[in-house]
């Protein structure tokens, strides 16, 4: 195989060893963290008991930032800072990520061996897709590509209509992410092209009748009654994220830090191998991200709705190696709070805004991917503009390849991730030789 020169290696990545520890924590109220706080809540409204403007600026709303650049230079801002911004979306968008969550606990509540028919996760087109379960049924996964020509790859047969959902909304957050990611490389000082030039269009343009886009929907519920006849290793396959990471055993110093928060850690700390993740708050809260000192986490989704009206837009792994760390991976977690009640939310039950899940918690992750078989090439963008922060990715002319291959970059990224986090709740590597990992999103690599 031809080899790429990137202007990197694995040790000496200036920003390696974490999260950014130069900038004070906050409270839910915008105000200084006590020292021995563990989970930090936001998402509060202005004017709520303890609430304050600061803490407020974690949510953008969608139709203004598309209208005003004062405000889109300060979500770049947010997450250059914080590497995670909540955004509130279109009201068209919300019922559609809304009708998503009811037509994916409609699948996740089906007969076991129908859930299971749709078959192991595998690769289509070099693409992760299909269905999986861990303790015993009581975790379960769903891997979701949009098809060039329209539908998605897998199809249930039950309930009607979900792969018809899940690809419309696909084509939805991949028009937000391409605009995000627009913003960001512009905030940046970096052409967007520099940035988007692995990224599938919008609306699949770019690929052939049949192949499915590379950025995956990922479909994860939580907290259902575990099948008698199923085991952990049912699916085979130990490379898809969960919510947004991978899944391992957690470590005795996880677990002890979990029993402390009084939480309940269904995914561990982990990046994820995408450019954005987008999530859709969960139909309860869980998604944790790690506060700027890296001592506390933050419970970014309480205090928000849980009906499709805001997701949690976050860095992966490949912005922060192409910007050469000027945005950073966020670090999260997915972890359920004990005595939580739906009144965490904004809206909630009583209204008639939110389905009832019955306890469970259904997240959908939308993971920002590039195509496996492309190649990125940074030299022309840095010969244009020399003082951007971008990595130098060439190819080797005498070799005569072009750039750095996808899925070269991907490798090293999945083992930095192993080599950075660990713990007991991430879907890991493979067992074969065909990597396929995982999640930016909630739960996995």
């Amino acid at each position: 195989m031809p080899l790429a020169r990137a202007s990197w290696c694995v040790p000496c990545l200036p920003w390696e060893g974490g999260c950014r520890t130069d900038r004070p924590r906050l409270d839910g109220g915008g105000g200084l963290a006590p020292s021995g706080s563990a989970v930090l809540p936001l998402g509060q409204e202005v004017g709520a008991p303890g609430a304050s403007a600061q803490a407020a600026l974690a949510s953008f709303s969608w139709a203004r930032l598309l209208e005003d650049p004062g405000r889109r230079r300060e979500l770049c801002e947010a997450l250059s800072t914080d590497s995670f911004a909540v955004v509130e979306v279109p009201e068209d968008l919300a019922r559609d990520v809304a009708l998503m969550q009811e037509l994916s606990m409609q699948f996740f509540g089906r007969p076991s061996e129908e859930r299971r028919g749709l078959g192991r996760l595998r690769l289509y087109r070099d693409k992760v897709v299909g269905y999986r379960e861990l303790s015993g049924g009581a975790a379960r996964f769903l891997e979701v590509h949009a098809l060039a020509g329209g539908g998605a790859i897998p199809r249930p047969k039950a309930p009607l209509g979900l792969a018809l959902a899940a690809a419309k909304l696909h084509l939805q957050l991949q028009a937000m992410a391409r605009e995000l990611i627009t913003w960001l490389a512009e905030h940046a000082g970096v052409p967007p092209a520099a940035l988007l030039q692995s990224l599938d269009e919008a609306e699949l343009r770019n690929l052939e009748d049949g192949d499915c886009g590379s950025s995956v929907l990922r479909l994860c519920c939580y907290g259902c009654g575990p099948d008698a006849d199923q085991d952990d290793n049912h699916q085979g396959v130990a490379d898809v994220e969960g919510d947004g990471g991978a899944l391992v055993q957690r470590t005795g110093s996880d677990q002890e830090e979990a029993e402390n928060e009084g939480s309940d850690v269904f995914f561990d700390e982990h990046t994820d191998a995408s450019f954005l993740t987008l999530a859709p708050v969960g139909s309860q809260p869980g998604l944790q991200m790690r506060d700027a000192s890296g001592t506390a986490w933050l419970d970014v989704e309480s205090g928000f709705s849980g009906c499709g009206g805001h997701l949690v837009v976050f860095i992966g792994d490949f912005l922060e190696v192409l910007t050469n760390g000027r945005y950073t991976a966020a670090c999260h977690r997915v972890a359920a709070r004990r005595g939580r009640t739906s009144g965490e939310w904004r809206g909630g039950e009583a209204a008639g805004q939110r389905p009832s899940f019955e306890g469970r918690r259904l997240s959908m992750p939308f993971l920002v991917r590039g195509q496996p078989g492309s190649r990125l090439d940074t030299t022309e963008f840095l010969a244009a503009f020399p003082d951007a922060p971008l990595m130098r990715l060439e190819g080797v002319l005498r070799l005569g390849c072009t750039g750095m291959a996808y899925a070269d970059l991907r490798r090293f990224l999945d083992l930095k991730g192993r080599r950075r986090f660990s713990g007991g709740h991430l879907l890991g590597p493979p067992t074969t030789t065909t990597t396929a990992s995982g999640e930016g999103g909630e739960g996995g690599r």
